[in-house]
């Protein structure tokens, strides 16, 4: 019965892991595809230039270069591009040259390559500029110099597919908001659907299902780290063409949500390991899962709000709603799994609003004012003058003190400080290790 179980948690492991995989890959593919087209119509554009112009038999390096500056992937930069271009044309001329004065061999091979990579390091300190050098100077040592088309036509090759890929970055239209917007949207869709099987996790009590989330959290880091590139990629079109530059502002918003999204991510992960103990213990206060499902709608709100390019003060409402809601109940205080899993809740609800465009300030007020008894040391809520969650500038107008934060490691190892303690009177007790 125990190999059965095991089994089955092992067949259900692999099933997900394999779903998430290839649910990532077909995102990977949709993104890029664009990308990919680029790519194919550069290497064949450089090879046919150097077969029917300038009569080459077979212009390898045409094609070569054009594929490794371009790149399958949208992280490849203007920068990046003529970098790796320029490693793999010198590379074939530093090969050429030596090939003619020593000729080829095993012995020439070795100290090409040697070279090769010295030289690369001198000129620069890229590793892909490196890499490069040294690749094409192979190619050019171990393939027949009978396969050329004479002295240094390789390296006119190489530096036809090279150019074509900067041309290619240049003058392919693209605007630049839009793959920032794609990425923040992947982003903000992965958080919503994490929120989404937290509050699930809780409502079946069901650990099993929290710890499945908090393993789909851990493998989360790609989405922020493409939305980091491509806001690169989008700052630098905007200097370059003339016609992004009227995107500045939203770039620097986009960059400004991603910047907060990111932390919501890390503090999620927090959130989900505490998901897992309170499933473990049965039955739970049903707000918090009904304020992960709210952060989840509004997640996804935002989501399509940076998509298209709209403004999110809905989404920053309905935060702010749920945040309204993050206070303890009398239930909960018996319970310190929960009332911890309610102080995380509340930082994750600060950065949330935040990537919704609203201020430190804002955000902070949104929450409800806690404080600790003298006599039980419980948390309990601090009633305010006007309370209104449907009230945008709620959090505003009402006097809230000053957020007491105990600190509580998030899932890289960083130290969060921002609204997980009570607010008010008396400082929170920090929330157990676990």
């Amino acid at each position: 019965m125990a190999d059965s179980e095991r089994m089955r948690r092992w067949t259900a492991t692999a099933g997900l892991v394999v779903r998430n995989r290839a649910r990532m890959g077909a995102r990977r593919l949709r993104l890029n595809f664009g990308q990919v087209l680029q790519l194919t119509v550069a290497a064949t554009v450089a090879y046919a230039f150097c077969v029917y112009v300038l009569g080459h038999t077979m212009p390898f390096f045409a094609a070569v270069a054009a594929v490794v500056g371009i790149g399958p992937m949208l992280d490849r930069r203007l920068r990046r591009s003529m970098e790796i271009g320029c490693g793999a044309v010198l590379g074939v001329l530093f090969g050429e040259l030596f090939v003619q004065t020593f000729g080829g061999g095993l012995w020439q091979l070795m100290v090409m390559l040697f070279l090769a990579v010295c030289l690369g390091m001198v000129v620069n300190s890229g590793a892909i500029f490196v890499t490069q050098l040294g690749i094409q100077s192979i190619y050019i040592v171990t393939v027949p110099a009978a396969m050329t088309d004479g002295a240094f036509s390789r390296t006119t090759d190489a530096l036809v597919g090279a150019s074509t890929a900067v041309v290619m970055a240049f003058i392919t239209p693209s605007d630049a908001r839009k793959r920032p917007r794609n990425q923040a949207a992947n982003l903000l869709e992965e958080i919503a659907l994490l929120l989404r099987e937290a509050a699930d996790a809780l409502r079946r009590e069901d650990p099993q299902a929290a710890r499945r989330a908090l393993s789909r959290a851990r493998d989360s880091q790609q989405y922020v780290d493409s939305w980091r590139a491509a806001l690169r990629i989008a700052e630098e079109a905007a200097r370059i063409n003339a016609r992004s530059r009227r995107y500045v502002a939203e770039v620097s918003r986009l960059a400004r949500a991603c910047e907060f999204a990111d932390r919501s991510m890390r503090m999620l992960r927090v959130v989900l390991r505490r998901a897992v103990s309170v499933a473990q213990n049965g039955a739970s206060e049903p707000m918090l899962a009904q304020a992960a499902a709210g952060m989840a709608d509004a997640s996804e709100v935002l989501r399509d709000a940076l998509r298209e390019g709209r403004d999110r003060i809905e989404a920053e409402r309905m935060f702010t709603r749920v945040a309204h809601t993050l206070r303890p109940t009398l239930a909960m205080n018996e319970d310190i799994e929960q009332t911890t899993m309610l102080l995380l809740l509340r930082p994750l609800a600060v950065d949330l609003l935040q990537a919704a465009g609203a201020s430190h300030d804002e955000a902070q007020a949104a929450l409800p004012a806690l404080e600790v008894e003298p006599e039980t040391g419980a948390l309990r809520y601090v009633e305010e003058q006007n309370p209104d969650p449907d009230d945008a500038e709620a959090g505003a107008s009402s006097e809230v003190g000053a957020e007491s934060q105990p600190q509580v490691g998030t899932d890289d190892g960083d130290v969060r400080r921002d609204g997980t303690g009570a607010s008010g009177a008396g400082p929170a007790a920090p929330p157990p290790a676990g």
